[in-house]
């Protein structure tokens, strides 16, 4: 794999993104046929993490078991990586979800470096973009210093990320209000939204929508920790000290990266002690900072909750 290096965080995530979600070849025998059924696959069952090869970190966050004794819909808010390498064959798996919007959780940098891909127009959803980070972002400033510099330990990116849990969910209320807004607006239809890599900015996004739905902390957590089944941290690692290592002349340790790829259960108790701590609670964080008034959670509870289910 040839990897161009430039300059930036925004890089960093495209990398990251690109190493979960390689985009394999299509077989060309019986691949129509093929396509037919994995389609009815996942048009019918319930799925937790969707074999999606060519984006990463695609999940449905259906099924979940709320305070209430209600359930998530399953089919209605997925979550993703971006789809900077979204396949012709991958497409035609993720139509029969029914998705009528995408919204865009990355910043401006990143799309430019990695712009969606959509094979089919007519088929194409409403796309809203929604940018969190880039270079105006106090902690993914500091990350690409970091990057480049290549003078990092683990524990100092660690706590850099563990930074960005921190401030996403106060500097960014007007992208989550509009996450929210966007959802009500879909009128109970399939919505995905993504970031990058479709864990930190993604995974704060997917905490608030299930706490909105009375979904408990502990539930929220468990799903947050999906990321770390889905990838090779190892091989992953190992490939991106690497690329920094030439790009920024120092020599990096594998382990030092392991905090870009992987989730911890304290980044987003980082996000929930903050909102906790500036608005005293989460539903008044829901109410107060991103304007989900007791009428708009109601009709997101009416599109999103179903009937008492197991989880899958």
């Amino acid at each position: 794999m040839r990897l161009q290096i430039i300059p930036g965080v925004a890089l960093s995530f495209s990398l990251i993104a690109g190493l979960i979600s390689p985009c394999p070849a299509p077989a060309k025998d019986n691949q129509q046929a093929k396509a037919v059924d994995e389609q009815a696959h996942i048009a019918h069952q319930q799925v937790r993490v969707l074999d999606i090869g060519s984006i990463s970190n695609f999940r449905d966050i259906g099924g979940y078991l709320n305070q209430e004794g209600l359930t998530t819909k399953w089919q209605k808010i997925f979550r993703s990586g971006d789809l900077s390498r979204f396949s012709a064959r991958d497409q035609s798996k993720v139509s029969a979800l029914g998705i009528h919007t995408v919204i865009d959780l990355r910043s401006d940098e990143e799309r430019i470096r990695a712009p969606s891909r959509w094979h089919d127009e007519a088929q194409q959803p409403t796309t809203i973009l929604l940018p969190i980070g880039g270079s105006a972002a106090d902690w993914s400033s500091k990350l690409s210093r970091q990057l480049q510099s290549g003078d990092f330990t683990r524990e100092e990116i660690r706590a850099t990320i563990i930074d960005m849990y921190g401030a996403v969910p106060l500097s960014n209320k007007t992208e989550y209000k509009s996450l929210f807004t966007n959802i009500l607006a879909s009128n109970g239809q399939p919505v995905l939204f993504h970031c990058t890599s479709g864990k930190d900015r993604t995974g704060i996004g997917a905490a608030l929508i299930l706490s909105a739905l009375h979904v408990p902390r502990k539930t929220i957590i468990k799903d947050f920790l999906l990321t770390n089944e889905a990838i090779n941290v190892e091989l992953m690692s190992k490939t991106l000290a690497k690329v920094f290592s030439r790009q920024s002349g120092h020599a990096i340790d594998p382990d030092a990266i392991v905090p870009l790829l992987t989730v911890e259960q304290v980044y987003l108790e980082t996000t929930f002690t903050v909102i906790d701590k500036a608005y005293g609670s989460m539903d008044n964080y829901l109410r107060d900072a991103l304007d989900l008034t007791s009428a708009k959670r109601t009709r997101l509870k009416q599109a999103l909750l179903d009937t008492p289910m197991h989880e899958h």
